[in-house]
């Protein structure tokens, strides 16, 4: 899918949110971003929806165009690839594929974008000390981050990546567990018997503003027990009945 969006506006508009050139608190619009970085008016628009969903600035009056500046949020919540390297176990990711195509009707619905807008589907399967412990789909609009084909986070955290890079702070996350028959998919990437379950982590994660940033499915090896119940703790519980 070919899908052009001004990845270098972008950052100069984030970097003058984040920096304080543009103060927490004052009042931006489309109008005025067009005319201080010399572009048109729809892209200033791209710009500051995407701003919005990454809870750098907030909706405001009568009109989509209006805007107040939040900043750059704050989170103390922890990525599971930290919390496994904290505690004590070697995470590593391997990325499988990464690919941008159009939303469909339910990748559209959980991230609240149009259907056939362009999303990533981020492909990866997660290992802690070299055993495999789960395969996992992320989904993200384009606009979050621009570029992610060519990143690296084999050994590093994706959601430090989406913070640090993309300025795109998850601050909530809304998650579903169940336990399903495995796929063949799920047998072949983790290595199961046929007729094997996985638990698995259905999570949107949210920014500032309440808008999703990441739709992911996460697909875990049940019997690696300790792992889940220190990484996902309420998981956990459906693997005790």
């Amino acid at each position: 899918m070919k899908f052009w969006f001004p990845r270098e506006l972008q950052r100069r508009v984030e970097r003058a949110i984040i920096s304080g050139e543009y103060a927490p608190g004052e009042h931006v619009t489309a109008a005025d971003v067009a005319h201080r970085f010399q572009t048109t008016l729809e892209e200033a628009r791209q710009i500051l929806d995407a701003a919005y969903r990454k809870g750098l600035v907030d909706r405001e009056g009568a009109t989509l165009d209006q805007f107040r500046v939040l900043g750059l949020p704050r989170t103390e919540r922890e990525s599971v690839f930290t919390h496994t390297a904290r505690s004590g176990w070697k995470p590593r990711s391997q990325v499988r594929e990464v690919v941008l195509e159009p939303a469909t009707a339910e990748v559209a619905d959980r991230l609240q974008v149009k259907v056939g807008s362009p999303v990533y589907r981020y492909v990866r399967t997660r290992y802690v000390e070299e055993e495999a412990l789960a395969n996992q789909i992320n989904y993200m609009p384009f606009e979050v981050c621009p570029g992610l084909e060519e990143d690296d986070v084999s050994r590093y955290s994706f959601q430090k990546l989406l913070e640090e890079k993309y300025s795109a702070v998850l601050t909530e996350m809304k998650e579903r567990f169940a336990i399903v028959p495995a796929t063949e998919e799920d047998r072949e990437i983790l290595d199961l018997p046929e007729g094997s379950s996985v638990l698995v982590v259905d999570r949107v994660a949210l920014g500032a503003t309440g808008q999703p940033l990441v739709w992911a499915n996460i697909r875990i090896r049940p019997d690696r027990y300790s792992y889940v119940a220190e990484l996902w703790p309420e998981a956990a519980r459906l693997l005790e009945k």
